[in-house]
């Protein structure tokens, strides 16, 4: 009888301890559709974003990895060692800022004081406003092309801003890091003057990590020497986890590929596998343990497992390149995001006026293929960019305006993106 109640009382211990232990709670952001941020993985495209988000029945071979992979099918060997791009949001806002501008002033002329850079940060954290945003996008990758296969690897750093509220009080930037390895391989099936029919598929695997959000009133003073270390590896929760998208491509060709029409389905099977963390430090230590030593003394709390799903997009894209000499024109026409539009053909509710919030449209001139200006409209909202095309290097920018809220109008960001490639691509 006495080694039962001991072991009835083991087990009750043992269960208390279970029980005990703290779990990280799970932090999500892509839930409420007011404010849900969209995690789906995508690099940027600077040609893309300058054409008014358009241009996926006219794509480069490396650019086609994550939209249409069809066009992986053309002839040849691309290179891109590596490809670089930055992007910074609301820029507009800071320009019309005068006290922004006079700090930038002085930072150009290298007269500034040490507390203008805090300065400096807590007005554009004020300016990114209410409901979601993008504060700034980084992205680094190499892509090659043999043949009709495709491999590349591709990191983005990407900070969200997140507010509530409508003060820099309630303002939260929400870090998110991205590591994608895509293999993908396009293949002309009718290859004719006239006709041509090409498909295409790429697969990725993508690890993602997000933070839990950061108040954007701790933020300005970090810059001033405070522990950013601490703060990124061990004082902020960490949600991290894995998927395996894929997109699929088909490129119908007419007239020897003066007119192009595509259809594409991107970012399918996007639903990803994820933990809580207690820092980004415990996150790193889940894959080596001890690959960074934490601080005397810190306790973490278990990670607790869950699912997210990121949308998938059906698109539909057409080009219009004619053969002419020295300016090398291109038009394009896409419609976006057209699932729910196609299933919402035939009830009381569909207008076909709503397609126009579907549709993006943009343009190209190409000086000798070197110099390159490109314009476009993204559902409503203007785009310009321009890129210089070298042998073995390419530099490009693109500006424009796109929608962070729920309906058009209600809150339009501005964009710049600069990217720069070293390697050997073409259209």
């Amino acid at each position: 009888m006495k080694k039962v109640l001991i072991a009835i009382l083991a087990l009750l211990v043992a269960c208390t301890a279970v029980f005990a232990t703290e779990t990280e709670p799970v932090v999500r952001y892509d839930e409420d559709p007011n404010y849900a941020l969209n995690f789906a993985f995508q690099p940027t495209l600077s040609r893309y974003n300058a054409m008014g988000q358009s241009g996926l029945a006219f794509q480069t071979r490396l650019d086609s990895f994550f939209s249409n992979p069809a066009s992986l099918s053309k002839r040849g060997f691309a290179l891109s060692l590596p490809s670089v791009s930055v992007t910074v949001y609301n820029l507009e806002k800071m320009v019309n800022d005068p006290e922004a501008v006079d700090i930038f002033n002085r930072l150009i002329k290298g007269q500034t004081e040490d507390s203008d850079m805090a300065t400096l940060a807590t007005k554009f954290l004020e300016n990114l406003g209410a409901g979601r945003s993008l504060v700034a996008k980084v992205d680094a990758g190499v892509a090659m092309k043999l043949g009709i296969l495709g491999f590349g690897t591709n990191v983005q750093v990407k900070f969200h801003g997140l507010n509530y509220g409508t003060s820099i009080a309630s303002q939260k930037v929400i870090p998110e890091v991205n590591a994608a390895q895509t293999v993908a391989f396009g293949l002309k099936l009718i290859d004719t003057k006239s006709l041509s029919l090409a498909a295409g598929v790429s697969v990725h695997g993508v690890y993602k990590a997000y933070y839990k959000g950061i108040a954007a009133e701790t933020i300005a003073p970090l810059i001033n020497g405070g522990d950013v270390k601490n703060l990124a590896l061990w004082e902020t929760p960490v949600m991290g986890g894995y998927a395996i998208p894929f997109d699929v491509g088909v490129n119908l060709g007419l007239l020897d590929d003066v007119i192009t029409i595509a259809a594409t389905a991107s970012n399918l099977n996007g639903k990803y596998y994820m933990k809580s963390y207690s820092g980004f430090g415990d996150l790193v230590n889940s894959f080596s343990e001890g690959a960074i030593q934490p601080p005397d003394g810190r306790l973490k709390k278990e990670s607790e497992s869950f699912t997210m799903d990121t949308p998938w997009s059906l698109n539909f894209g057409f080009a219009f390149a004619p053969h002419v000499p020295v300016l090398n024109p291109v038009l394009t026409a896409d419609l976006v995001d057209m699932y729910e539009y196609i299933k919402s053909i035939g009830s009381k509710d569909s207008r076909f006026s709503d397609l126009l919030l579907h549709l993006n449209l943009g343009a190209e001139l190409g000086l000798f293929d070197v110099l390159t200006v490109r314009g476009g409209i993204n559902r409503g909202y203007l785009s310009v960019g321009a890129g210089l095309l070298l042998p073995f290097m390419q530099v490009e920018a693109a500006y424009g305006w796109q929608e962070f809220g729920n309906q058009i109008g209600d809150k339009p960001v501005d964009s710049l993106t600069i990217k720069f490639s070293l390697g050997y691509d073409k259209k």
